[in-house]
């Protein structure tokens, strides 16, 4: 019989008080009474969701131009409050990962004390939302949208486990893992929220200062003993308290239960009473695993993984999180589970479903000789079945490869972004606050770099880049007619950047500067290891200063005819242009640049120049767009108006210059099924034909730019019929 209770009930309620919900569908809290004091830089606007702790508004980054949520502290004179919250945002902040929310800013007020930070804005539905509406589908018995929620959810799912996987890389337990804290975007994006009650793994819980019990403040962590986190989504050892005990298994745990959700659509720990699950959870009791219909039929490896991360000892759960997230894509691409290894008899028929036509070969030649008619009639359903089946394998194998690969390139860009970010508070602090202190260092203009007797000692070939260049020297073009002299204040200011850049540079790359030595650093940047190849600030004055310095800039150089510049000159917000081939290197023709730059504004809000970094096509193309262990025959990035940006084709070109730094202009891309889809803002997989050739198409969006990742491959290639 159908089970009618919805997912949606008060047995998912916290032991911490419901944290906010951003562009969910629960019902937001009422405004507070009273006007709201917003901070400096933030206009804020109504009331989106509220908690214990805080309430959070919609809001607008005046500076910056764009939306954000901003969340509010209730009571700053509560020091435990206070303390919890900016761990709160310390933690998040620290988790730098396309999946989990990123936040913007911590504001305090004028005496010092928090009033809230400044995260982005999702806008789309809980994963409880489409878990729901899952159900629906299956209680008005729609099957084709029972499997396509179903691919759709695990897809989700995926994208969960690479956030909380790298939350525990960085040490971080969450602790309250469920639905309700998980956002979808409205295009597809998956964000990991509410980070209240995380902690370090095998750090201790909160505690008052003089060690006793905890007082009100600290209570809205508990409801039952000193349990934290939410009864329904609790492993054996969180529901017993064993705060102290608790690892990364832990967490694991409640994916597991939220993993039972998506293949059977009902929860995996029920109760009448908040006790009564609590009992449940802490002896590992869980719902039987079926599916809500009470027909359809969950995959027994499907089972076997969430057994395995549901296990009652943490033992012999997973070894992490990340090795749960390659079995359940093992189980999407048809192969063995880990979990649930194939049987002698399992793997025969697992064999024949990759090998179809031999295997139904021998079974025709069988057929003939017993009975012609029947045989041939049973022939024919079982390679239809066979062939069906090998056909949805191998694309979804497809497009979980592609999906997994446009969250790498995501991570790529997001890195460019946040050292843009940090170059541009450097940059805006250089031009704008106190002189620099200690004594001043050199300027090489670009006239110096082309003089052998005046270049920088360390200007040398030996590099990744295809021209010399220096990495402790950045150089400095003018614009003709402008006063050197006049500038050279200015240019002081800029020179202290330099150490900034280099470091941002090596740090987008994953990398800790601090812990190289110095030749370490030198032999990163000149190998050009990162995903950033060149850092600048322009100067509305006509000024180019740029890392790693060359000799290259074209006699008159001037940076404001620049399409990077114009585009973000007199402008805030960051922004992604369109390729261009850079004139700075070379005039006989180069390789295309990708840049994305940010205008740099004074405490007064006067324009004050222009921030950028940059990354080469071809490095992009190799290191982002290249699709590890698959034959390839074409792979695009889209715009949002299915406009081709670059293609696997403009690695290793070179294209003439104009002198101007002007961005190529795009044009449409020349598959117009994909780029109408790409304009819907669709995702997903299509088979087509361009003239007499097939074509599969796999097509990814890209949370950070709002491109699309796009994978053309030959259907030969695949163990396809």
């Amino acid at each position: 019989m159908t089970d009618t209770k919805r997912l949606d009930d008060p047995a998912e309620a916290p032991t911490e008080v419901e944290g906010p919900r951003l562009g969910g569908t629960a019902p937001l809290a009422p405004s507070p009474t009273g006007p709201v004091p917003a901070p400096q830089d933030m206009r804020l606007r109504e009331v989106i969701g509220s908690g214990g702790m805080g309430r959070v508004f919609r809001g607008e980054q005046i500076t910056l131009g764009r939306s954000v949520a901003f969340k509010q502290l209730l009571d700053g004179t509560n020091l435990l409050q206070r303390e919890r919250f900016v761990r709160e945002a310390q933690i998040t902040a620290r988790l730098d990962h396309p999946n989990i929310v990123p936040i913007h800013s911590l504001d305090v007020s004028s005496e010092g004390g928090v009033v809230g930070y400044a995260m982005k804005l999702v806008e789309g539905k809980t994963l409880r939302a489409l878990l729901n509406e899952a159900v629906a589908a299956a209680d008005r018995g729609e099957r084709p949208a029972r499997e396509l929620a179903r691919t759709t959810l695990l897809d989700h799912f995926l994208k969960i486990c690479d956030a909380v996987a790298f939350a525990h890389a960085k040490g971080i337990l969450h602790r309250d893992l469920k639905p309700p804290n998980i956002m979808i975007g409205r295009f597809g994006e998956v964000y990991v929220m509410d980070w209240g009650v995380a902690r370090g793994i095998g750090q201790p819980d909160e505690r008052t200062e003089d060690g006793a019990e905890p007082g009100p403040a600290m209570r809205e962590l508990t409801r039952l003993g000193q349990v934290v986190g939410t009864p329904s989504y609790m492993s054996p050892e969180q529901a017993a308290g064993k705060n102290s005990e608790l690892d990364a298994r832990s967490d694991q745990y409640a994916l597991g239960l939220i993993l039972f959700e998506i293949a059977t659509l009902r929860r995996a720990l029920d109760g009448k009473t908040d006790a009564e699950v609590l009992t449940h959870a802490e002896k590992g009791e869980l719902t039987p695993f079926a599916h809500r219909s009470g027909r359809e039929r969950v995959p027994v490896e499907l089972r076997a993984i969430v057994e395995k991360a549901t296990a009652l000892q943490p033992a012999d759960r997973y070894a992490d999180v990340s090795a749960l997230a390659q079995d359940l894509r093992r189980f999407m691409r048809g192969d063995a589970v880990r979990a649930r290894p194939d049987t002698a008899f399992e793997a025969v028929v697992r064999w024949t479903s990759r090998h179809g036509r031999a295997t139904l070969g021998a079974l025709l030649a069988i057929t003939l000789l017993s009975a012609f008619a029947v045989g041939f009639t049973a022939y024919r359903k079982a390679r239809g079945e066979l062939e069906a089946r090998r056909h949805g394998d191998a694309l979804t194998a497809l497009y979980v490869d592609v999906a997994g690969q446009s969250r790498r390139i995501d991570a790529e860009f997001q890195r460019m972004e946040e050292g843009l970010e940090g170059l541009r508070t450097a940059a805006e602090w250089a031009l704008s606050g106190p002189p620099p202190s200690g004594p001043a260092r050199e300027i090489f203009f670009d006239t110096d770099f082309a003089d052998p007797a005046r270049r920088p000692k360390d200007f040398t070939k030996e590099t990744a880049y295809r021209w010399p260049v220096s990495i402790d020297s950045p150089v400095v073009a003018v614009a003709r007619g402008t006063d050197r002299q006049a500038l050279l204040p200015r240019l002081s200011r800029l020179a202290a950047l330099r150490d900034h850049m280099a470091d941002m540079m090596i740090s987008a790359g994953g990398a800790d500067p601090r812990a190289m030595s110095g030749e370490e650093r030198r032999r990163y940047l000149l190998e050009r290891r990162g995903p950033i190849d060149y850092a600048y600030v322009s100067l509305p004055e006509g000024v180019q200063f740029m890392l790693p310095g060359m000799d290259s800039m074209p006699p008159g150089y001037d940076v404001r005819t620049a399409g990077f510049y114009t585009m973000s000159a007199n402008k805030t917000g960051r922004r992604w242009g369109a390729p261009y081939v850079d004139s700075t290197t070379d005039e006989r023709g180069d390789d295309l640049v990708l840049p994305c730059t940010q205008g740099l504004w004074s405490p007064t809000g006067v324009f004050v120049g222009v921030a950028g970094v940059e990354i080469t096509v071809t490095k992009l193309v190799r290191s982002g767009l290249a699709l590890p262990g698959r034959k390839t025959l074409r792979t695009s990035l889209l715009d949002n108006d299915g406009k081709k940006v670059i293609d696997g084709s403009d690695a290793d070109r070179l294209f003439k210059t104009n002198g101007k730094d002007e961005g190529i202009a795009l044009s449409d891309f020349d598959i117009p099924e994909i780029a109408a889809a790409v304009r819907r803002g669709e995702q997903g997989i299509r088979e087509i034909a361009r003239g007499n050739e097939p074509r599969l198409v796999a097509f990814v969006r890209l949370d950070v730019l709002g491109w699309t990742y796009v994978v053309e491959v030959d259907p030969a290639s695949l163990p396809l019929p």
